[in-house]
């Protein structure tokens, strides 16, 4: 039971730290536009405020500057919610493929996994239709003389009935020249 009574006292110093640590950030966020205003009414020139508010050494100061910028811009507030609009209004396939994208672009280790896979994959399908192209080389190197002399023939036959049905000799065959071929043969056998 004391366990627990601690617990509870811990969970609630935990909330009121966390409380106070927030309001702190708001009372400096105040402060830095205070802080601001004054080096804008002090300077005279709006170059001055500028330079000055660039060469921050604090590290805190700069963090501030930052949030306090950020609160300013109308812009980045109506740029995050046209970005969550426009995701919204995406398909489930897009979604899917934006967050992919998102998720091998983020890390170095990544990118350079997808680039190195992508690379493999050409490289495996070069040297399959590499293998392939010299299977059908060999293969044809491997024909008999005279399948290859009786292929010769064949293509020679067929340019030769081509070039008899092709009568205006355009290299094209017409509905009519073809319906023409056709009856020739049809009185010749």
């Amino acid at each position: 039971a004391d366990l627990e009574e601690d617990l509870r006292q811990a969970k609630l110093q935990l909330a009121t730290k966390g409380a106070e640590a927030e309001q702190l950030r708001v009372d400096n966020m105040a402060l830095y536009e205070k802080i601001r205003f004054v080096q804008d009414y002090q300077s005279q020139s709006g170059e001055m405020a500028r330079s000055s508010s660039r060469d921050m050494g604090s590290a805190t100061l700069r963090k501030y500057a930052r949030e306090y910028e950020d609160a300013m811009n109308p812009f980045q507030e109506f740029s995050k919610r046209e970005k969550e609009r426009g995701y919204k209004d995406m398909r489930a396939v897009d979604r899917i493929t934006l967050s992919g994208s998102k998720f091998l672009l983020s890390n170095k280790y990544t990118r350079a996994f997808a680039f190195f896979y992508t690379v493999a994959l050409h490289l495996l399908v070069f040297s399959v239709l590499w293998q392939m192209s010299l299977h059908s080389h060999a293969t044809i190197a491997a024909m008999p003389t005279h399948e290859l002399c009786s292929r010769q023939r064949l293509m020679e036959n067929a340019l030769r009935v081509f070039k008899h049905a092709d009568a205006d000799g355009n290299g094209v065959l017409d509905s009519s020249e073809f319906e023409h071929a056709l009856e020739e043969e049809a009185t010749s056998s």
